[in-house]
């Protein structure tokens, strides 16, 4: 009795000293654990040692401790021009903002400090949560990613988050790893439990040594949570004070809360080896991060619990097993954060069955996305008919189509497209193939298979840096004006998609005919056929669109619109505007990408019934 007795004081004295409130305690709902077996194997320490490059950051090598000091790389500097920061302000709920932070400057892609200026912060927010940063259209999330790592003034108003930390959950979320650890790593919010567990979990996830137990962490001094009494205990053994990391982890383990994996993989990382923890009953980002720092890669079963960041993790790793990569890869594809030639690089590493390939055209439909477009693509290579070959990949772009998924899906068939030759058998496909090529950045080949098709032509045409496409492409849009004044071009079904390629040409100041440009002002006034956002929406968008101080907002709104609505539904004239708009604030780039996406997803709506001559 005496002895427990004494057991339990020095547990309590130890607690006391540590100044730690009441841990927070862990769900009953275990999630599955991980086994020694869930991870590949790795070689012996002395052969990793050797073969190891210097530096930080890497899921396919051991670590040095201690790790590195100094700014990392990948954060843009600050532009010279810019204002100076502000003095930390406090919205009417009385949360602290700290100074504006961000990666990108005016001159290195940024918005401009005044973007959010005049914007009522709650409308902001809402705009943030609904933003098309996790998707798969590449124009889309890259202007979005722009907006969210701009350094500018926070949005005035009450909130009940900083917004820092709704940008970087933002981030963590569509798997911008560096780009969060990144903003984490300048960002200063005093007094704010959220903030810093958001900003710890960005610089773990994104492997950030020199900041992972710098003051950015400073929450691990003082909190008892086990989150950070972990990452007290790790961060005071790698600065050599074994009395307060060994302290910490007998309070943790009198608590209830011992965690033999974090254990082992700080033993791992202190003593230089890779050997793989065994189970984690409770994975945060401080296993994630551990991981990385002992060179050892982080197992599918694990990043299939934690989200679209541990999922890039364990798919960019070449040492996780090819089906591991590939079903981490199945989780986040809709997120667009996998690249296309990752995506091509796991498609083509699995080890598929032959009948499994063969059943490719029955089977992929009620497949995942990913998992169907692999089937088709691996068809559609081994197999030696032409025709049939163009048959599987039309096939896996129109399920794509169908996803919304059409640009990605184009990447990845693109290669396989451009080994197909057009000819008299296969000229079903030449639309759908047109469209994929051009989407694919690849419009010179996308012209040989839109040789017939005047529209697609054209757009070939206006994307391609050859001279000769760009005059094909003025003659196509001079034909085009001249087929609105014939009374019987309404017929055309493809009327609507010359519309949008003259307006789109225009609001981009594209060169175009003087008889092409004038046609281009009446298409414009035009009301066309399609999904549009409500009539108070685009007057307010338009309104906003002149304002400097809003406009994050008005972006973000036309962003929201495109992305819900959809480029290849999207209305001619709403398309149209909404690029003239973004050209207009200074964002040629932004509005080029989306129109040429806008162009090559574009699918007319069918027209409407004509009359015949017994009813008329």
């Amino acid at each position: 009795m005496t002895a427990s007795r004494s057991k339990w004081l020095v547990c309590a004295v130890a607690i006391a000293a540590l100044a730690a409130p009441a841990a927070a305690q862990w769900s009953s709902d275990k999630p599955p654990v991980l086994g020694p077996d869930d991870y590949p194997p790795v070689a012996d320490q002395d052969s990793q040692a050797a073969a190891a490059p210097a530096g930080t950051g890497s899921t396919t090598t051991s670590q040095s401790l201690p790790p590195p000091s100094g700014a990392p790389a990948n954060i843009v500097p600050a532009d010279a021009a810019s204002p100076p920061p502000p003095a930390v302000e406090v919205d009417s709920l009385g949360k602290p903002e700290g100074p504006p932070v961000g990666t990108l400057e005016t001159a290195s892609g940024g918005l401009g400090a005044r973007l959010w200026s005049g914007s009522d912060r709650g409308r902001v927010e809402d705009l943030l949560n609904r933003a098309p940063l996790a998707v798969a259209d590449p124009a889309m999330r890259d202007l979005t990613r722009r907006i969210v790592l701009t350094r500018a003034d926070a949005p005035p108003g009450s909130a009940p988050h900083a917004f820092t930390t709704v940008r970087l959950e933002k981030l963590l979320d569509a798997g911008f790893i560096d780009e969060a650890g990144a903003l984490a790593s300048m960002a200063q919010v005093e007094h704010d439990p959220e903030f810093a567990r958001v900003q710890a979990d960005a610089l773990l996830i994104a492997d950030r040594s020199a900041d992972v137990c710098g003051s950015d962490t400073a929450t691990r001094d003082s909190s008892g949570e086990v989150f950070w009494m972990q990452l007290r205990a790790y961060c005071s053994a790698l600065a050599g004070d074994t009395a307060t990391a060994q302290l910490t982890r007998d309070v943790l383990a009198a608590q209830g809360n011992d965690d033999p994996a974090y254990d082992a993989l700080i033993d791992d990382v202190l003593n230089h080896r890779a050997v793989p923890p065994g189970a984690i009953a409770h994975p945060t980002a401080i296993h994630l991060y551990l991981l990385q720092q002992a060179g050892l890669p982080v197992p599918e079963v694990l990043s299939g619990q934690m989200g679209t960041a541990a999922n890039l993790l364990t798919l960019r790793d070449a040492r996780n097993p090819a089906r591991a990569r590939f079903e981490a890869a199945e989780r986040v594809v809709m997120t667009g954060a996998v690249s296309p030639s990752d995506l091509k690089v796991i498609a083509d590493a699995q080890d598929l069955p032959l009948s499994k390939v063969a059943s490719a055209s029955v089977d992929a439909p009620s497949l995942p996305f990913f998992m169907g477009q692999v089937l088709l693509r691996r068809a559609a290579t081994i197999e030696p008919r032409p025709d049939e070959r163009a048959r599987l990949i039309d096939q896996a772009l129109a399920l794509a189509d169908g996803q919304g998924m059409l640009p990605l899906a184009a990447a990845l068939q693109a290669d396989v497209i451009a080994t197909i030759k057009p000819s008299p058998t296969n000229g079903e496909f030449a639309r759908s193939f047109a469209r994929a090529l051009l989407l694919a950045g690849r419009p010179e080949t996308a012209a040989r298979w839109a040789a017939k098709d005047p529209v697609l032509d054209a757009v070939a045409g206006l994307m391609s840096s050859d001279p000769a496409r760009a005059a094909a492409a003025q003659q196509d849009m001079s034909a085009f004006a001249a087929g609105f004044t014939d009374p019987h071009y309404t017929v055309d079904p493809d009327r609507q998609y010359k519309a949008l390629v003259l307006g789109i040409a225009d609001a981009l100041g594209l060169p175009m005919p003087p008889d092409a440009k004038a046609e281009a002002t009446a298409v414009e006034s035009q009301i066309w056929d399609g999904k549009r956002p409500g009539p108070g929406t685009m007057r307010t968008i338009e309104e906003l669109a002149s304002q400097p101080d809003r406009r994050g907002e008005v972006l973000l709104m036309m962003l929201d619109a495109m992305h819900q609505q959809g480029l290849r539904d999207m209305a001619p004239d709403v398309t149209i505007d909404f690029v003239r708009l973004i050209a207009s604030m200074g964002e040629a780039r932004a509005a080029r990408g989306l129109a040429f996406e806008a162009l090559a997803q574009y699918v007319p709506p069918p027209l409407p019934p004509q009359p015949t001559a017994s009813t008329q």
